[in-house]
């Protein structure tokens, strides 16, 4: 059926996000919320208990987006402006903090005569978020054609390696500790 993950929000609310193929999206959408909250529990071995929808539902397409210039003078994208992230990782929010915090920093360290809107120091920001934007991009696009996959041998795999990863606490933990910019 595809990933399905559950985001966590404040006050015991999750966001879903059911990365499947467009037939099975289709089916998904035309039950009605409650349905599709028991579909969602059942998809998930009912860890959460029983799922109460607040919004409804909607679908779109996912597909590995790069903005070709991250900065140009006066103007810094950041966040989802600047980079698209699957949203099986969860990892767009702390990939737009992380690139707040850097952008702040170039322009808190930047000397009082220098103007800050100059495009030479915002190019300072685009290089210092490049490296880690392209392989949390290349990551989550892997892990999601990785889902897609359908070679034989591919799901057994795929499904070990996730498997080995969960029952070992240091190896989650360091990437956990990445994704938060903690290392």
């Amino acid at each position: 059926d595809g990933v399905l993950a559950w985001l966590p929000l404040p006050g015991e609310r999750i966001s879903i996000v059911w990365s499947t193929p467009e037939a099975h999206a289709a089916e998904l959408l035309a039950l009605s919320g409650e349905a599709l909250a028991e579909r969602v529990a059942q998809a998930g071995g009912e860890a959460l208990g029983q799922l109460t929808p607040l919004t409804p539902a909607s679908a779109f397409a996912l597909r590995l987006i790069r903005v070709e210039r991250t900065v140009a003078p006066r103007v810094a994208l950041i966040g989802d402006a600047a980079h698209g992230i699957h949203p099986l990782s969860g990892h767009g929010i702390n990939l737009g903090f992380q690139d707040a915090c850097a952008l702040a920093g170039q322009l808190a360290a930047a000397p009082e005569w220098q103007d800050i809107g100059g495009e030479r120091l915002l190019a300072r920001y685009r290089r210092a978020r490049k490296e880690e934007t392209v392989l949390m991009q290349t990551a989550t696009h892997m892990l999601h054609q990785l889902f897609h996959e359908t070679l034989p041998g591919v799901e057994v795999l795929r499904n070990a390696g996730m498997s080995l990863t969960n029952r070992l606490p240091w190896l989650k933990n360091l990437f956990v500790r990445y994704a938060v910019g903690a290392l």
